[in-house]
């Protein structure tokens, strides 16, 4: 299946200097500079011959940073023969103002302290990843009720990638996902 993503906050969040450093990695070439070096042109020949390009903003003056971000995810897609969602799972560093879904699977608290080490699995950009996240009492009290009957819970918050995994900042949700059956119809309600 083929996925078009068309969020114009994912592709702003990405980081050049991150999409830079892949491009060099997976065997792209920059060929020129444009725009007083505030662009770039990269080039790549696959094993059929072949040739792709990508104009790269080099900065976020351009009104049209996104799109252009965008463009360089499809070029990417067709180059490499993988999903966009695959592809932005390896680019994407930082997602601002996030709500994620998944399942609590670790909740480590020392004794005596108010704040607990949790970690939760979930879904970001299309990928399964680790989530790290502080939590207090209160929220603390719904992260073990949830690891211990396997409750979804919800999580908002800015994520930043840390290594192989995300961690939470400024959380601003933490809520259980629980079906409330209503006749013949079963909604999720977030408690």
């Amino acid at each position: 299946m083929k996925v078009n993503v068309q969020d114009f906050e994912v592709f702003n969040s990405l980081d050049v200097n991150v999409i830079v450093a892949y491009l060099q990695r997976t065997g792209w070439h920059e060929h020129s500079r444009l725009y007083d070096n505030k662009g770039a042109i990269w080039i790549k020949k696959n094993d059929t011959g072949d040739v792709f390009d990508i104009g790269l903003p080099l900065t976020r003056e351009f009104a049209d940073y996104p799109a252009r971000m965008g463009d360089a995810v499809k070029t990417l897609e067709a180059a490499e023969n993988r999903s966009q969602l695959e592809i932005l799972s390896d680019l994407v560093t930082s997602l601002d103002n996030t709500e994620i879904q998944g399942f609590v699977v670790k909740v480590d608290r020392e004794e005596g302290e108010k704040i607990a080490k949790v970690v939760m699995m979930g879904f970001v950009v299309g990928k399964l990843q680790k989530i790290y996240l502080e939590l207090k009492e209160n929220d603390l009290n719904l992260a073990l009720k949830a690891y211990q009957e396997r409750i979804p819970v919800t999580c908002g918050g800015d994520f930043v990638k840390e290594g192989g995994y995300f961690a939470v900042k400024n959380l601003r949700e933490f809520a259980l996902m629980v079906e409330e059956a209503k006749g013949d119809e079963i909604a999720i309600a977030v408690i």
